[in-house]
């Protein structure tokens, strides 16, 4: 839901907010204000460089330090970092419900992935914690990063190639009585067709910008040339529903609504209305 609609999840809609800021190194706990719109992390860090090759020689490490979350119950809040692998790194933060099936839009992520950058572009999120919030290494489903860190952060999410744009993606957040357990990419490509279908790879290094072969979670992709010349038509927006159990035992349920449960005339009719609605925002 667009802000100020009917529908709107309030914490979890960023539109109207500025564009994304690079992602600090230090703790961040303080920059989240409480307000209705994602939060920008402006805190101060080191830019990361590029050599005359367009290889990443120094990031600032990614970090999503937004204070202790404790054992969760359906209706808590809880803090999400989106990051964009651009160099350095932009993240933004969020504030959203257990159980909400919220939205969270990154107004700015377009530009700032196109302009300049090194394609592919991921996107990743991130639940509070101390330590890196580097995307998670999924190449082998019971590797030692995934078995350490797969409650911290999600794999890498393509969004940008030099072709596409893969502006609507879903994430299901797990939980096991109400700790967040994991994070699933739930994305696919039965609303577009095969020229459209972006595939992720399972791993990013933030320092080489090297991914992995292995590829995984497809999503659909509008045109990038559509969107140059609409301006915020092809921002990010990616839909969250919950999974699991929350710390007094009840079951999470929206993950029911996720986007692999539609059929693909439904996924159509929704990848078009999503573009129609960031036309309109364009043209006010």
């Amino acid at each position: 839901a667009a802000e100020g609609e009917p529908g709107d999840h309030g914490d979890a809609n960023s539109e109207g907010a500025s564009p994304l800021q690079q992602a600090n190194a230090s703790n961040t706990s303080s920059s989240a204000a409480n307000t209705s719109n994602g939060t920008l992390d402006t805190g101060n860090t080191s830019n990361g460089t590029l050599d005359t090759g367009m290889r990443r020689q120094s990031i600032p490490p990614t970090f999503c330090d937004m204070g202790n979350q404790s054992e969760l119950a359906i209706g808590d809040q809880v803090y999400l970092c989106v990051f964009l692998s651009t160099s350095p790194p932009k993240k933004m933060v969020f504030r959203v419900k257990v159980e909400e099936y919220a939205e969270l839009k990154l107004q700015g992520s377009q530009a700032r992935a196109i302009d300049n950058q090194t394609l592919p572009i991921y996107t990743w999120v991130a639940a509070s914690h101390k330590e890196s919030a580097a995307p998670l290494d999924c190449t082998s489903s019971d590797g030692d990063d995934v078995r350490l860190r797969k409650s911290r952060v999600s794999c890498p999410q393509v969004y940008a190639t030099s072709t596409h744009v893969a502006h609507l993606l879903n994430l299901v957040i797990n939980m096991r009585d109400g700790a967040i357990s994991s994070f699933a990419w739930d994305n696919g490509c039965r609303g577009c067709g095969p020229d459209s279908c972006l595939e992720s790879s399972k791993s990013l290094d933030l320092l080489t910008g090297k991914h992995s072969p292995e590829m995984f979670s497809p999503a659909c992709g509008a045109e990038l040339t559509g969107c140059t010349s609409n301006g915020l038509a092809c921002d990010m927006k990616i839909l969250v529903t919950w999974a699991g159990t929350d710390r007094d035992g009840r079951h999470a349920t929206s993950a029911g609504m996720r986007l692999s449960k539609f059929s693909g005339f439904t996924l159509a009719s929704l990848y078009e209305k999503a573009n129609s609605q960031y036309q309109a925002v364009t043209s006010r």
